[in-house]
């Protein structure tokens, strides 16, 4: 896993180790999990097992990077019976570090975004007297429910039926199974509210945004891109790990608004563009009036160069779209524009607002081309204002939304999560001696 671990680290979690099981890709490359545990909690001495979703090809093994263990399952080409033992192999694993669990292996035992196989660890927690986190990084349900309606992508008529058995019967399930959780982590103030609608208490939950780690997310240490595409014209900024949908489609009527007002204006999408999306697009922009070469599409960069991009911008945008299932999260791509110092354009939402508006290095706009687009208009047509505007978003990044900070915050609530059962240990080794004569 990426992120460098600097030695064996100091703290209240030195010589702890956690078991962490989630639906992410392995290798991973999501922040949250590269910066936040592998980086900064690992370099303060927490041990961590890892149970991923494995992307790579290869026989079941376990990968061992130093104070970080790997356990993956078999992932080998093949047809139909060969992805069923695939899947075997997967729940072949899960089921070895329940087992683990169960014989008090781990000092703490953490679940993220899985609807059912949090259950197994939570007992195996429970009856080994080990403390049981959740981590909620998105609202599982409400986001199968969605894609089962709502069909953003081809899917087969028993993909969308498998959607919906599983958010119906998640929906029986998994708030019952959330207030048994020794704790939550919750991804905004907003998600904490949602979820106490459903009767989770609130002294059970503590918010973990999407962050940055600033030594990387500098501009100082960034160059511009030098790509000619760029030269002498307005540079607005879009990044996204997939582009599909609503958001990008509202994007690129952005930019048609933003060329109608005067401006000689070019939108880099940094990005991966869908599958699904990529055919027709020359056609659909076309369709819309925007000429060759006023879109960009990168694909997936490296970090390096992805931010070169985002420096050259004048502007940068993060189109949300208003629907339930969004209006709890923390968009990465807002607090990484305001540490690279390039003013946004952010739509209305719960966190980007509370961000944007603290920060006063941007503006909010409503979810549509025309809002965005003005939006836009009037940053490159004050440019001066524009820059006044970036300047005051890494200084509020630092101390808001830095992995470092948000890593104390993680260690201190681990930290109080172990404490009570570290002395309740030593009570019981007390009230097993012989009294003092």
């Amino acid at each position: 896993m990426a992120g460098e671990v600097h030695g064996a680290g100091k703290g209240p979690l030195a010589g702890r180790r956690m078991l962490f099981v989630a639906p992410d890709d392995y290798p991973a490359f999501r922040v949250d999990l590269t910066e936040l545990f592998s980086r900064h909690l690992v370099g303060r001495g927490l041990s961590i097992d890892w149970s991923l979703f494995r992307t790579d090809q290869g026989v079941a093994r376990v990968e061992v990077r130093g104070p970080e263990r790997f356990f993956l399952p078999d992932k080998l080409p093949g047809g139909v019976l060969r992805k069923i033992r695939n899947r075997l192999s997967t729940g072949a694993v899960r089921w070895g570090l329940v087992w683990r669990t169960l014989r008090g292996e781990y000092d703490l035992v953490q679940v993220r975004d899985y609807t059912f196989w949090g259950i197994p660890f939570l007992l195996a927690a429970r009856l080994a007297g080990k403390p049981f986190v959740y981590w909620m990084s998105y609202p599982v349900l409400d986001s199968r429910w969605r894609l089962a309606i709502d069909v953003y992508r081809p899917v087969s008529l028993p993909g969308r039926v498998a959607r919906f058995l599983h958010a119906g019967l998640g929906k029986l399930v998994y708030y019952h199974f959330l207030r048994r959780a020794d704790h939550i982590v919750v991804q905004s103030r907003r998600m904490r509210e949602k979820l106490e609608e459903h009767g989770i208490p609130r002294r059970l939950m503590t918010p973990v945004e999407m962050g940055v780690t600033t030594d990387l997310f500098s501009r100082d240490r960034v160059e511009p891109a030098r790509d000619p595409r760029l030269d002498g014209r307005k540079v607005i900024a879009y990044t996204c790990s997939e582009l599909f949908g609503d958001p990008l489609d509202t994007a690129l009527k952005a930019l048609v608004h933003v060329r109608a007002d005067g401006h000689d204006a070019v939108m880099v999408a940094l990005g991966k563009l869908a599958d699904h999306e990529r055919e027709g697009m020359s056609e659909r922009l076309a369709a819309l009036g925007i000429p060759d070469g006023a879109v960009i599409f990168t694909g997936r960069l490296p970090l390096p160069e992805l931010l070169s991009y985002v420096k050259a911008a004048d502007v940068c945008i993060s189109p949300i779209q208003p629907v339930e299932e969004h209006e709890v999260a923390t968009p990465t791509k807002l607090v990484e524009y305001l540490a690279m110092g390039r003013p946004v354009v952010a739509t209305v939402h719960h966190d980007q607002s509370d961000v944007v508006n603290s920060s006063g290095a941007g503006l909010i706009t409503v979810f549509s081309g025309r809002g965005i687009g003005e939006g836009i208009s009037r940053i490159l047509a004050d440019p001066e204002w524009g820059e006044e505007m970036g300047a005051r978003g890494p200084a509020w990044v630092k101390a808001n939304r830095d992995y470092a900070s948000l890593a104390d915050r993680v260690e201190r609530l681990f930290s109080s999560l172990l404490t009570p059962r570290r002395a309740n240990s030593t009570d019981k080794k007390m009230a097993q001696q012989p009294a003092a004569r």
